[in-house]
């Protein structure tokens, strides 16, 4: 039987866990950069405008506001796929419909600040790479290595009743994906994507309509990673 010391300890604890928790002090600060065109342009002095945006938000680098805001509300809900595999951690992969061609292997990447299609995907589509603006970007990845990219196509993506036509640097390097579907596509499609889910919701005139994750596609690409080499 708990004393009275120990009752009070306890009560305190309790109220403790329903507060919520106070917000750590950072002990530095790392940043990740990445390019392309879709957001900063290409120039220096294009991506100093884009940054003084956030800093200064009086200055607008669009004159016209964006339209079709929807007051839709978009949720999710545990345990609402019964097919979802749990637990996981895999990433978001789904398929679309690019140029007239269902597209696999796309991955959903809220931390991309461009919409990425690599060159072996448009050979797959037919598509001539003299579709392609030849303009050279840089590509920051995580650890800092820079890939030059061969320049940039737009080309239509349609996802369930919604069809944009979308802006995608062309990269030719070897990747498990096809596409990359960046922060420029996620805004243009008003969506919210849930890796945790396994699911992105976005806003149509006829609903909220959803894309579900690919888990098997997903676990192949980590299968293929871990795959020992022979040689």
């Amino acid at each position: 039987m708990l004393s009275d010391k120990g009752k009070n300890t306890l009560a305190q604890r309790e109220v403790r866990r329903d507060e919520q928790p106070a917000e750590p002090i950072p002990e530095r600060v790392v940043n990740v950069i990445t390019g392309g065109s879709e957001v900063s342009g290409i120039t220096y002095s294009a991506a100093r405008r884009h940054a003084r945006v956030a800093v200064n938000p009086k200055i607008s680098l669009s004159p016209t506001p964006q339209t079709g805001a929807s007051n839709l509300v978009l949720s999710f809900i545990d345990n609402e796929d019964s097919t979802l595999i749990n637990p996981h951690h895999d990433t978001l992969v789904i398929s679309l419909f690019i140029a007239n061609c269902r597209i696999k292997r796309i991955l959903v990447d809220n931390g991309s600040s461009t919409n990425v299609i690599f060159l072996s995907a448009l050979k797959e589509m037919n598509i001539n790479k003299a579709h392609i603006h030849h303009r050279s970007t840089v590509l920051v990845g995580f650890s800092g290595e820079q890939k030059f990219t061969l320049g940039d196509i737009t080309l239509p993506v349609y996802a369930t009743g919604v069809n944009l036509h979308i802006t995608f640097v062309v990269l030719d390097s070897p990747s498990a994906y096809n596409v990359i579907l960046g922060r420029p596509w996620i805004h243009d499609m008003r969506a919210v994507p849930s890796i945790f889910h396994q699911v992105i919701r976005f806003p149509t005139a006829w609903g909220v309509k959803k894309i579900k994750g690919e888990q098997a596609t997903s676990r192949d690409y980590y299968t293929l990673r871990a795959k020992p080499s022979t040689l």
